[in-house]
């Protein structure tokens, strides 16, 4: 017999629980979505803290819509769209529109492959977390500051109490670890990601 805690990882086991609305499975379903999605809804509207806002308003309506849902594609697809939308509408509202449009496309309400090219994008970068968070402290703890607080590595060596030679190490050597998780063109797009990171 499955425990919740073990059963969550099996999909069917986790959507019949969450269908009966089972507050840990929607849990679960929060964790799985919440980071990747601020970051997608961030990326479109330019504002964090809107961004967090828009998500958990999105994720809320997942749960009173609990029994709609079949999949955990079908929920993932729901709120993605629901979030592209929600973010539409915030940019249109705040009239900000000319000044959120991200480069890799020129309208942001019709251009529907742009926004489909950028789900995949985070998608990944949401994989890229999760083995960033299996490397060594040190050199997890600099990635991290490089990666999701854009320090440059001076501040990383004074944060740290370490040479700014160490910082350069620790950040090769967790690019060489990351280079065995991931190759081809993932691993060309997440070293594209952290170059964005300036080393000067």
């Amino acid at each position: 017999m499955k425990t919740k805690q073990t059963g969550y990882q099996d999909e069917e086991f986790l959507l019949s629980q969450f269908s009966a609305a089972d507050q840990q499975a929607f849990a679960h379903i929060f964790t799985l979505f919440y980071a990747p999605l601020c970051f997608f809804c961030t990326r479109l509207v330019g504002d964090k803290p809107a961004a967090e806002e828009i998500v958990q308003d999105i994720l809320h309506k997942l749960w009173e819509k609990n029994q709609d849902f079949s999949s955990l594609v079908s929920i993932k697809a729901f709120l993605y769209i629901s979030t592209r939308n929600a973010s539409m509408n915030y940019i249109d509202k705040h009239q900000r529109k000319a000044k959120r449009e991200l480069s890799f496309y020129n309208n942001l309400e019709q251009a529907e492959e742009p926004v489909i090219r950028e789900i995949i994008y985070i998608e990944v970068l949401n994989e890229l977390r999760k083995e960033i968070n299996k490397l060594p402290e040190q050199c997890r703890n600099v990635i991290r500051m490089l990666y999701e607080e854009d320090m440059k590595p001076q501040e990383i060596a004074d944060e740290l109490n370490i040479k700014v030679s160490t910082v350069y190490n620790q950040k090769m050597r967790g690019i060489s670890i990351l280079k065995a998780k991931f190759s081809g063109a993932i691993f060309d797009m997440l070293m594209l990601y952290l170059l964005f990171n300036k080393m000067d």
